[in-house]
């Protein structure tokens, strides 16, 4: 958020939590939850995507995958303007109103009985995603004194990389014994849960921000639909066609139009100035870049594991829990190794271990079905990558910014991702549609976009992340 009420009355001088002072666990349980739910749709509906195309069969994968990028192009055109609405309306206030969207959201996702109406209540699920996202860090950061603020950012993170990592186990194993609609009604009780106890944290408010640049918001939600529209339907209107052009010409032109809104405008739904230096830009782009590769091979897996090796959604699921389970594992030795050798060489090398787990992949995908010998290895290598990239960008796109900007840079950060996670799965999408009747084909050409990405992102990291001095070993 652009002015996070407590950051704003630290600089006023106004108390926050005193030094040394414990927060209550049950708060910080409270706010990590609000993050939980948020991302843990963005993953466990990857898994029952095939069930849900199978119910409504009349209806075509890329208009399916709309069910997946809608989710992702809400959240990442409201992040920003949602946590500036919410310092003016109240955290806690919008906080709570996030929870009644998404819960509700997700009673109508889970009784749909159409694709039109599965879609739009995705929309709205996202809309109280994109609130709970930036309000449940706000909340949590005045929990702690000014200097621990980041074991604050590292625990909201922490339980965001673990729905991430639950995501496709769990979703597997509801729509495998129950059905695909109980991965979106399993968020009622747990939403009921949190807004009753939503009552006991503290109001946070700030009136005198700006107001947030609503324009700016539906523009890049069109830019970023259009561009995803014209990546999933290109195979079925053609590449060189005249609607698959245009949709991504203008998705382009309107991308251009929100960057000079954006220069100007007092709250800009983009932060550009968030990404002036060369750890910033760095950090930001490459958190998305990598996002790319990330969301692309989650929906990829599923569709690979469920159509070529014939798994069941459990099974499959289960499969595709290890990447991101790695991933969290591995992303707090990932910092301490940064701290002692440099950000840039942890990036260099997770992206090379990420590329080679991808390539145990590629060469376990055309073996025997065999989780263990043949799918195992280049998933927990994969993880293993992911988890030295991740931690490691976002903390170089917050390196420098000054404790009353953390939120926002956070949320900017947020954003980031998600702008990758729309053109990942629309590329998944686009690949899988385009490589009809050779499931292995398209997992394969999807996997070498995955490790193109995947270098770009260490190229990237080479361009912009300033070399630093290890610290002394400890």
């Amino acid at each position: 958020m652009a002015k996070t009420p407590v950051a704003r009355g630290d600089a006023r001088g106004a108390p926050g939590a005193e030094a040394g002072a414990k927060p209550p666990a049950a708060l910080v349980l409270l706010c990590c939850l609000g993050a939980f739910m948020a991302f843990l749709d963005s993953t466990i509906v990857n898994v029952a995507f095939p069930n849900i195309a199978e119910t409504f069969d009349d209806s075509d994968l890329p208009t399916l995958s709309w069910v997946l990028n809608g989710y992702n192009v809400v959240i990442a055109a409201l992040l920003l303007p949602a946590g500036r609405a919410a310092d003016r309306l109240g955290c806690r206030r919008s906080f709570a109103a996030g929870l009644v969207l998404f819960t509700l959201a997700s009673a109508v996702c889970g009784a749909a009985n159409s694709a039109e109406l599965l879609i739009g209540a995705r929309v709205v699920q996202a809309v109280g995603a994109a609130i709970l996202i930036p309000t449940s860090l706000a909340l949590l950061m005045p929990m702690f004194p000014m200097a621990r603020r980041l074991v604050a950012i590292t625990l909201w993170s922490a339980a965001a990389a673990l729905a991430a990592g639950i995501g496709p186990g769990l979703g597997g194993i509801l729509a495998e014994h129950w059905t695909w609609r109980a991965v979106f009604l399993v968020n009622i009780p747990i939403g009921v849960l949190a807004l009753w106890a939503s009552r006991r944290l503290t109001e946070q408010r700030d009136r005198s921000g700006p107001t947030p640049d609503i324009l700016g918001v539906v523009l890049l939600a069109a830019s970023l639909g259009l561009i995803a529209l014209g990546l999933v339907k290109g195979p079925d209107w053609e590449w060189e066609s005249a609607r698959t052009l245009g949709a991504l010409a203008a998705g382009a032109l309107l991308l251009v139009a929100v960057a000079l809104r954006s220069a100007r405008h007092p709250a800009p739904v983009i932060e550009l100035d968030l990404l002036r230096s060369r750890n910033a830009l760095g950090g930001n782009l490459g958190s998305m870049l990598f996002s790319v590769t990330f969301f692309a091979v989650i929906l990829n897996n599923i569709l690979f594991l469920t159509t070529y090796w014939h798994w069941s959604l459990i099974t499959a699921g289960l499969a595709t829990t290890p990447p991101p389970l790695a991933t969290a594992v591995v992303a707090r030795p990932a910092a301490r190794l940064a701290e002692k050798f440099g950000d840039l060489p942890v990036v260099v090398a997770g992206c090379l271990i990420y590329i080679g787990g991808t390539l145990l992949l590629f060469w376990g995908g055309g073996k025997d079905p065999d989780f263990v010998r043949h799918w195992l290895p280049g998933a927990a290598v994969m993880g293993t990558g992911a988890g030295l990239v991740w931690p490691v960008l976002g903390g170089v796109a917050l390196a420098g910014v000054e404790p009353a900007r953390l939120a926002t840079a956070s949320a900017a950060n947020s954003a980031f991702r998600q702008l990758g996670a729309v053109l990942g799965t629309a590329l998944a999408v686009s690949i899988v549609t385009s490589s009809a009747g050779d499931p292995l084909g398209g997992a394969r050409n999807t996997w070498w976009l995955s490790i193109s990405f995947a270098a770009s992102v260490a190229v990237l990291a080479a361009l912009t992340i300033r070399r630093t001095e290890a610290s002394a070993a400890p």
